[in-house]
């Protein structure tokens, strides 16, 4: 009967739905995945020279408390004969000093690594483009600390969110912003004694 047929062709209809549904949400990402995917094919001109630290989120609260102790903070890429070889230096303005911090990394094509330190850091895509995005693990699933540097001293709004919600993805709840109106300390340790400028190892 015309019922019947009409009864059929709604069953049908329902299925067809449901099968599309069931395709889509499973081939389409989660966004946790869109947000923490890697930078492909990593090279040093990616990260080569100074950038500004712009925010950190980390997953032990009292990382960020020491982080607010510092006016600015910045790292620098430099490059040595062997291509995969980098020199990081961290560097960090705490009241009137400026502490460096230099390690040795390995480079590869998703990330960098630290073979003493046992830490892996991986670069994450972002929408900024003149922004590093980096997760630092001690493990694949224990992350440990996330960082937004950019060539700038403050990013807009909307990158400043799309980074708060990667590090959430990590189960990063806490951020802390750094002040863009504090001056960065210079790249190079000062050699003027007078200087109040000091290293820290």
């Amino acid at each position: 009967s015309t019922y019947l047929v009409v009864i059929c062709e709604m069953y049908a209809l329902c299925v067809f739905v449901l099968f599309c549904w069931a395709s889509v949400s499973h081939s389409a990402p989660a966004p946790c995945e869109n947000l923490l995917r890697p930078v492909e094919s990593l090279s040093f001109r990616d990260v080569e020279g100074r950038w500004a630290l712009v925010s950190v989120s980390a997953a032990v609260p009292k990382y960020l408390e020491k982080m607010k102790l510092s006016d600015s903070g910045s790292g620098v890429f430099a490059n040595y004969t062997d291509s995969t070889k980098i020199s990081f230096t961290r560097i960090s303005s705490v009241g009137d000093s400026c502490q460096y911090m230099q390690t040795d990394v390995t480079l590869d094509e998703s990330g960098l690594s630290d073979p003493q330190l046992n830490i892996s850091m991986t670069l994450i895509q972002s929408s900024c483009q003149d922004c590093i995005v980096v997760r630092l693990d001690k493990s694949p699933d224990q992350p440990l600390r996330l960082y937004l540097f950019s060539r700038r001293r403050e990013v807009d709004a909307k990158e400043l969110e799309e980074f708060k919600a990667q590090a959430e993805c990590l189960s990063m709840s806490e951020h802390h912003v750094m002040d863009p109106t504090k001056e960065l300390c210079p790249e190079q340790i000062s050699r003027n004694p007078a200087a109040s400028t000091e290293s820290s190892n």
